[in-house]
């Protein structure tokens, strides 16, 4: 590479051209679609967007960021070493790695009460999570939420901050290296082996939608799982399970209306289920 601001000319590689070189394949339905295992994405410019994770970005550094896990430096080095070749022969092999933050249990009663008062969710159903290591508090009086695989193996988690903050949102994201294509944070409503799956937006939504027993939770095996934003395609790690009905409980907006017609378009067991009079199922909670 010569010439010019280095970080300016990685930025500025084509996207279509990195995404091959980190081993997507051209969708031959759809020319701004790419595909490979775990992750289908579309490019619209400098823009791509993950339909399996339901996340995107914009750039070049970024895209190798986000298909390998590795480290800014590392994606430099990347595109440094192909810029300017149709296909690379390495691919980044530096996968971010899962920090869960460090549970509080001083913090918990806390972080607990705050999830009632703030949320309107049930106290017992939070011990609940809570015992079986599904829901924690942090130092920070953030609520942890164990984002899981079928196996219920640990992959990610949510965090929702809950301290008082005046006049500003509270902090809301997800653990360094979660990896929503790998799994979410999910509540089963009986022992059975999963049937029904019930797609929702948040860990909170997913505990909402439990206490509101919506469609889909009073079957047998029914599952309730946070995709944690709206996902276009099933993720991958549910398939685990085998359902034989998909519920997709996405906010009543036009994201969660635009993912659920995608999905029910591109996956006959797909139904779309909305919060009546309310954008999601915690908004409605807490108007009940």
């Amino acid at each position: 590479m010569s010439g010019g601001d280095p970080l300016a000319i990685c930025r500025n590689i084509p996207l279509d051209r990195v995404a091959i070189a980190l081993g997507y394949r051209r969708d031959t339905a759809d020319r701004a679609r790419f595909r490979r295992q775990g992750s289908v994405i579309s490019i619209n410019g400098e823009k791509f967007f993950d339909h399996l994770s339901g996340t995107g970005g914009g750039g070049a550094i970024d895209l190798v960021i986000h298909a390998t896990g590795c480290r800014f430096p590392d994606a430099l080095r990347f595109l440094a070493g192909h810029e300017g070749r149709e296909r690379a022969t390495a691919i980044p092999t530096a996968p971010r790695r899962l920090r869960l933050p460090g549970p509080s249990p001083r913090a918990w009663p806390r972080v607990r009460d705050a999830l009632v008062d703030q949320r309107a969710l049930r106290a017992d159903v939070l011990e609940a999570c809570h015992s079986r290591g599904l829901l924690y508090a942090d130092d920070r009086l953030n609520a942890v939420f164990v984002c899981r695989n079928a196996s219920g193996n640990p992959t990610g988690a949510e965090i929702v901050g809950t301290a008082p903050l005046a006049g500003a949102r509270r902090f809301r994201g997800m653990a360094p290296g979660s990896r929503k294509a790998r799994g979410g944070f999910w509540l089963p409503c009986d022992r059975n082996p999963p049937a029904p799956v019930i797609l929702t937006e948040s860990a909170v939504d997913a505990i909402s939608a439990r206490s509101l027993r919506i469609e889909g939770t009073r079957e047998p095996g029914a599952v309730i799982v946070s995709t944690a934003g709206v996902a276009s395609a099933v993720p991958p790690w549910i398939e685990d399970w085998k359902p034989k009905r998909i519920v997709c409980a996405y906010d009543a907006d036009n994201p969660g209306d635009a993912a659920a017609e995608r999905l029910a378009a591109n996956d006959p067991r797909v139904i779309r289920t909305r919060p009546p009079g309310a954008k999601d199922w915690n908004e409605m909670l807490r108007r009940r």
